[in-house]
């Protein structure tokens, strides 16, 4: 307990991850566990969040605040399609897709860019399994529109030591978010970038998806600064419930096509005048209407 006449002392940290009511954040350079108060101003804290540590004594510490977010990654959460914070503060997030094993899926993908978006985060695609036999034309197809907006794509295998030192240099000394489908080598990237084991987990045999290995967003910081934020894999991500406007802006390419529609408040679903199908491509099209049908 603090001696009595002596006010409890605050600090600063980063939350690297939050197990029910126990928190490790990283506080002067080192981790150390605290305790977190129930409805916490500004909270529920979650990996990447500034936050300020009442010390109460040496040993007992307990996160008071949380301070205003820089950036969100948030996805949907209940049948409302609820706003709920996965990683807060990062400034990039690594969508990882396999090649195939499991299948790449240029709709997961795209719900990933909506999100990083709308938070105020930089989006980059990292392929991996590019040592399996695949379509190498079809893959660079893919990739194009996403190039074409300006996200760096990059291919190759995660084992691969060159490859993962290209990875490094594309996250620099940023925070990143590695998030995606289960089994595609988010944690065995995250295990050479950082030097810090994560759980690897195989693919099911029966469905060719992932089998979840990362329980929860963990922050490890990389060696020579910045940080990579490993996240459960999924195989479906819902975005949080939000209006046709909203949405639009997350597909920055319709969003330009929309502007020379012939009718305002066009939705881009078939309706004669409409300038999108002609300007984007038509994966990207398909992907924007199945999210816009899941907001109604």
């Amino acid at each position: 307990m603090t001696p009595a006449g002596t006010a409890p002392s605050e600090t600063e940290a980063v939350v690297v991850r939050v197990a029910g009511p126990t928190v490790t954040v990283l506080e002067d350079g080192r981790e150390r566990e605290v305790r977190l108060t129930p409805r916490v101003p500004g909270g529920p804290a979650v990996a990447g969040d500034r936050v300020r540590v009442r010390h109460d004594s040496d040993e007992e510490a307990i996160i008071v605040a949380v301070e205003p977010r820089r950036t969100v990654l948030e996805r949907g959460d209940g049948p409302e399609g609820r706003p709920r914070t996965i990683v807060a503060n990062a400034d990039l997030v690594v969508i990882v897709a396999a090649v195939v094993d499991p299948p790449l899926r240029p709709r997961l993908i795209d719900r990933y860019l909506v999100a990083a978006t709308i938070g105020g985060l930089e989006a980059a695609i990292v392929i991996t399994k590019t040592d399996l036999a695949h379509d190498a034309d079809g893959l660079q197809e893919v990739l194009a529109p996403y190039r074409a907006l300006g996200h760096a794509a990059l291919a190759g295998v995660a084992k691969d030591p060159p490859f993962i030192e290209t990875v490094r240099a594309l996250i620099g000394g940023r925070v990143a978010i590695l998030a995606g489908h289960s089994g595609v080598g988010k944690s065995t990237i995250t295990s050479a970038l950082t030097g810090v084991p994560r759980a690897v987990g195989a693919v099911s045999q029966k469905v060719r998806t992932g089998r979840h290995t990362t329980s929860d967003p963990r922050l490890i910081p990389l060696p020579g600064g910045g940080a990579v934020v490993d996240t459960a894999g999924v195989r479906t991500f819902h975005l949080p419930r939000m209006d046709r406007e909203t949405l639009e802006a997350g597909f920055p390419d319709i969003a330009r096509a929309a502007a020379d529609c012939r009718f305002r408040g066009c939705a881009h679903t078939g309706d004669a005048g409409c300038a999108v199908p002609d300007a984007v491509p038509a994966q990207r099209l398909e992907s924007y209407r199945r999210m816009l049908a899941d907001m109604r």
